[in-house]
């Protein structure tokens, strides 16, 4: 099956905590990632391996629904993985946040295999995505440093 790994960072002048506390709180999800409608952590409490996520999202000019869990989570929230459990293709997805001078350097990779979906247009559905992380990781720079 086609599978495609991505990769996306940016540097946001913002401290660590900051930056992962606005990642963390899903209820931001649609206002810094283009594609989210819609974010809903159907786990009780603070994020930790175990927590799941429904998400509603429109890709290729269709809504998705699909079930994120988290899969991997250091202390502080600085590291974490996260895979699907739902939806048309399985991901995966890791986030990294690192001090880097003044802010944070956010780092995300995802892995997406699009399988029966999409196999014949792989490398341009592996395109549309790249260009939406690193509008999202944009959207997110202006936003924190703009102070929201």
């Amino acid at each position: 099956m086609p599978l495609s790994r991505l990769e996306a960072s940016i540097e946001i002048e913002r401290p660590v905590d900051e930056v992962i506390a606005f990642v963390d709180d899903n209820v931001n999800d649609p206002m810094w990632q283009t594609s989210v409608l819609e974010s809903e952590k159907i786990t009780p409490g603070e994020p930790v391996v175990g927590t799941v996520y429904h998400v509603k999202e429109k890709f290729l000019g269709r809504v998705i629904e699909q079930n994120w869990e988290v899969t991997g989570r250091s202390e502080d929230g600085s590291e974490w993985s996260a895979k699907t459990t739902s939806g048309p293709f399985p991901m995966e997805t890791t986030m990294k946040f690192e001090s880097a001078g003044n802010g944070t350097r956010v780092t995300r990779t995802l892995s997406i295999d699009v399988g029966r979906f999409f196999k014949l247009a792989s490398p341009v559905v592996a395109h549309i995505a790249q260009r939406e992380m690193d509008m999202d990781f944009a959207n997110l720079k202006e936003l924190l440093e703009a102070g929201a």
